[in-house]
Parts: structure tokens; sequence; C-alpha cells
């Protein structure tokens, strides 16, 4: 049975990769390729490696600001043209980050986007409230994307739910991921998961301008079937 106009895909997008490195072997045909990168994803076992990332094991923000110095793999350093297509994988709820310092450094290496990813949305219950407690929950991540809008910088939001996308629509996001959640182990959690993300999909379809897409962790199968579906695009670990 095909679909009804409704919940049809406005316009159906590639898919938008998660790198953990700056180059990959075609770094020269690369420059306008769209792609969020994350260098703190290097060294993290790929089971729920974005839950782990906001664990205390690792310096997110840090690990970014390091790798904008690497080079391309002949030696060569990097051109400004190659970051043109890239969005930075940023922790929001980090009490260090320095929206000034990290606008600045994104601006020198032609690098006009940032998400929050990895997303302190993915913690709930009594954890999430002590995050809340703190001002490191939910709310000090959409400010702090909204001081990067304000900035200039194109947001891409990661939503773990209706409320969470329209809370980083208000807050500037141009561009929006619905995240199902890390995946169970159990194949019956994953299927709730996958239908709360088919059901934000169809509950942002309208408030979203820009691409609403689908974020597809690799230990979630077809139970994302339907929720592919009804995303603009896929945001896949590449």
């Amino acid at each position: 049975m095909g679909k009804s106009p409704d919940t049809m895909p406005t316009n159906p997008l590639p898919d938008l990769p998660i790198c953990a490195t700056l180059f990959g072997r075609n770094h020269r045909h690369e420059s306008q390729q769209a792609r969020i990168f994350a260098p703190w994803l290097v060294g993290l076992p790929a089971a729920r490696r974005d839950l782990l990332a906001l664990l205390p094991v690792l310096d997110v923000n840090g690990a970014f600001s390091a790798a904008l110095g690497d080079t391309a793999p002949d030696g060569e350093t990097a051109p400004r043209s190659a970051h043109a297509g890239m969005i930075a994988a940023l922790l929001c709820v980090d009490p260090f980050l320095r929206v000034r310092d990290i606008t600045a450094l994104l601006g020198a290496n032609n690098i006009g986007g940032v998400a929050n990813f990895p997303t302190i949305q993915i913690i709930d219950g009594v954890a999430a409230l002590g995050f809340d407690s703190a001002d490191l929950g939910v709310r000090r991540e959409a400010q702090i994307l909204a001081r990067f809008a304000n900035e200039g910088l194109a947001v891409t939001g990661f939503a773990t739910s209706a409320d969470n996308g329209l809370r980083l629509l208000d807050h500037g996001a141009s561009a929006l991921v619905i995240h199902p959640g890390p995946p169970s182990s159990d194949w019956r959690n994953r299927a709730i998961a996958a239908r709360g993300a088919a059901d934000t999909l169809q509950a942002l379809r309208a408030h979203c301008q820009g691409p609403l897409r689908l974020f597809c962790p690799e230990a979630y199968g077809a139970e994302l079937d339907p929720a592919r579906a009804l995303a603009d695009g896929l945001v896949i670990y590449g």
C-alpha cells in the first residue's frame, strides 16, 4: 500500500554520515559533502557509543578541537574548503564549553554548522533529573544551540521526542534529526522505540521547515523501517 501525501517525505535527501576522521580516501573530492564530524568516536566500542560519550571517560569537545589540527593522509595541510560541508558534533551541556571560542575555531576552519551530538536527551529517569537540577540537561543544551544559531551557525538538532524537537526549533535549529534512543538488546524495546520515532517524525512534520532526518544506530534493524519511510533522509555512522 502506498503512503498518503501527508506521510510522504517532502524532499528525500542522501544519507548524512557521522564520521570520526576528517578525510576519506578521496578527500580532495569531499569538500562539499555534508557530514557530521565526531572525532571522539575513535576508540569507543560501537555499541551505544553516543551514550558512552556522555560519561566522564573522554573530552568530547576537546577531541573535536584537537582534531582540527590533523592533516590530510598525504601530509598536506587541509584547505579551508575541505571543511565546507562539515557539521561539528559537540557536547552542548559541557559546562566548560565556551561558545565564543568554539565559534571562532569553526569560523577559522570554514565550518558552518553544529549539532548536539551526543545529546543529553538519551539520558532518562532519575539520572536525567539529576542533570536537569545541575543545569546540565535539555534546557541547557537548547540554550547553547541557540547561542550558536545567534552566531550565524546552522544548527542541526538531535531530538528524542516531539517536545524536544519543538524546543530545538524554537531555539534556532534549522534541521532536526530524530534519535530513537540507545538500542536495547531486547527487540521488543527496540520496536517500541522505533514506533516512538515514527510518531515523532509525524508530529514534527508540520513544524519543521528544514530537513527532518532519522538517526539509525547500527543495532536497529527492520523495526525502524516505518520511521525510515517518514524521514527526509537518514543519519548513519560513516
